[in-house]
């Protein structure tokens, strides 16, 4: 867990979690499902950095959410991925690379 929390105090990290607020025009990329502009404050790991470290700066796993969506992604006692983070994880997954054989 202390890797993870040096993670976030990163300058890599807080470049790229600019980078990727800009992105989302810093809209929580939930509630724009349903239709609500909300402003996002939190860069959301889709696979979490724990279980996928090799996935943390890259683009397709990084989602932009206002802090009640980002609350709702993770069970906060188990930190366990709650029914909506599984679904995000689910629609999210790395890009296919080409085998050039």
């Amino acid at each position: 867990m202390k890797i993870v929390k040096a993670f976030y105090k990163t300058t890599r990290w807080l470049k790229k979690r600019e980078r990727i607020l800009r992105r989302d025009e810093y809209l929580c990329q939930e509630c724009k499902r349903f239709g609500k502009s909300t402003t996002a404050q939190t860069v959301h790991h889709i696979h979490p950095l724990e279980d996928h470290p090799e996935y943390g700066y890259e683009n397709w796993n990084l989602i932009s959410l206002c802090n009640p969506c980002h609350g709702s992604m993770h069970d906060r006692t188990t930190d366990e991925l709650t029914e909506i983070g599984k679904r995000w994880k689910e629609r999210a997954s790395p890009p296919l690379v080409e085998n050039s054989n």
